[in-house]
């Protein structure tokens, strides 16, 4: 090797062989567990050392050589001798490094800088180093953040407090949510997808619910939407987003989402043969358990679709029809299971039908046999089961109300949890990328 090894890596590594030496002898004859945590405790603890040598070697401001050399300020290029050495300690996936470089400050703009700023991209007061924080962020939005630190720990010895993990993880989720609503505003202005297209496979599928979830104040509805592809009878390749937001604001969130999936594709021109007309967009399928305000997301923000209710939130109503009509009794199962197969193989007529022929037994029962007649009555063209299920389409909800869990209720809904607004919306903002299998970043 032409270029001289560094001292201090020869030191470190030397100081390693003569500890695994030492515990070949300590730990002989021992299981392949002992031998396993012996070796891993003394290879993270000689990480640090090693990191600080490699920075040192491979960073040219950090050369003796180069001590009084004049380096340009970044602001103004004037050429400014050092006047002082500063240390700076620094936690990184390694462990904690302690970095020396020269200080410059230019008399004329008053910046002062030094290697780790400026070649290191280590900011001022910055403690933590980039990929440590890239995996505080990703633990606590797995978890909450007491395990997180204490995982950790487990797995790498690395102390890092449970207010350090959220304090990051309220950092990078804003900066998302930040990011999220500069995408909105500018898909909203374009009407073109404001990130690089990720097309779903398939038919585009689009799916939302909501949860409530407890805020300092009490508890909110946080909505989720889903866009997927439906491809060779199976959902893939699904994304998310989720907010505390009203439906209002919510709807331009889902299209922007589904932009970036492929919505805005245009699928065909529709026009004479001479020139084109109007462009007829990718078309979708919207699933959802009947509420209005999905409905109306589906109305305002996707053009060629077919909407769909859930099946099972449609088998819901009809046993809740059926114990009005027979009470808790074997003819009320019977009743709705024989109406769920006439929705499934012929539709919603016959299911009208039987409500007209039922006879309830009380007003109170007449009135919840009017209610949920209207909820099938109004909704007859999103329960066309049979087709849906002769074109191999899905007929039921079943993956956003997973994600309901998954996404939002398992890291948000967890006892004792109560969430301030600037932690909720980053940590949504989080749990939508995360689940996405999007990078943590803004």
């Amino acid at each position: 090797m032409e270029r001289p090894i560094s001292e201090t890596m020869v030191a470190a590594l030397h100081e390693l062989a003569e500890s695994l030496t030492t515990w070949c002898g300590e730990g002989r004859d021992g299981t392949l567990a002992e031998h396993e945590a012996a070796v891993l405790e003394r290879v993270l603890g000689v990480l640090p050392r090693m990191l600080q040598a490699v920075v040192e070697v491979a960073t040219s401001g950090l050369d003796p050589r180069l001590a009084r050399a004049r380096p340009a300020c970044p602001r103004r290029g004037r050429k400014v001798p050092p006047h002082q050495v500063r240390r700076r300690q620094v936690t990184t996936q390694c462990g904690m490094v302690t970095l020396e470089a020269p200080w410059s400050t230019c008399a004329r703009c008053g910046h002062g800088w030094s290697v780790l700023e400026s070649t290191l991209g280590v900011a001022p007061r910055q403690r933590l180093s980039a990929g440590l924080r890239a995996w505080l962020v990703r633990l606590g939005a797995a978890t909450d953040y007491r395990e997180a630190a204490e995982l950790l720990d487990l797995l790498t010895k690395l102390a890092i407090s449970p207010e350090t993990i959220r304090r990051e993880c309220v950092r990078v989720g804003t900066e998302l949510a930040a990011a999220d609503d500069a995408a909105i505003k500018q898909t909203q202005r374009t009407r073109e997808a404001a990130e690089p297209v990720d097309p779903a496979p398939g038919l585009l599928v689009v799916e939302a619910d909501g949860a409530n979830i407890l805020f300092d104040d009490g508890w909110h509805q946080v909505k989720i939407g889903m866009v997927a592809g439906w491809e060779d009878d199976r959902l893939v390749g699904p994304s998310y987003v989720a907010a505390r937001e009203p439906v209002g604001t919510f709807g331009p969130r889902l299209a922007t989402e589904a932009a970036r999936r492929g919505a805005l594709t245009i699928d065909r021109w529709a026009g004479g043969v001479t020139g084109r007309g109007l462009a007829i967009l990718r078309p979708a399928m919207v699933l959802g358990d009947g509420a209005t305000w999905i409905w109306g997301l589906a109305d305002e923000y996707i053009d060629q679709r077919v909407e769909a209710v859930d099946f099972w939130h449609a088998g819901q109503h009809l046993h809740t029809a059926a114990t009005a009509l027979f009470g808790e009794t074997a003819e009320a199962t019977a009743w709705a299971e024989a109406r769920k197969a006439e929705l499934a193989t012929v539709g919603p007529a016959p299911v009208l039908a039987a409500f007209d022929r039922a006879k309830p037994p009380s007003p109170k029962a007449a009135e919840l046999r009017r209610i949920e007649r209207d909820y099938f009555a109004k909704r007859v063209e999103q329960m066309d089961y049979p087709t849906l299920r002769l074109d191999g389409l899905p007929i039921g909800s079943g993956p956003i109300e997973s994600a309901v869990d998954h996404v939002i209720q398992r890291r948000m809904k967890r006892a004792g949890m109560r969430w301030s607004t600037a932690g909720g919306t980053a940590m949504l903002a989080l749990r939508a990328r995360l689940r996405s299998r999007r990078t943590l970043a803004a």
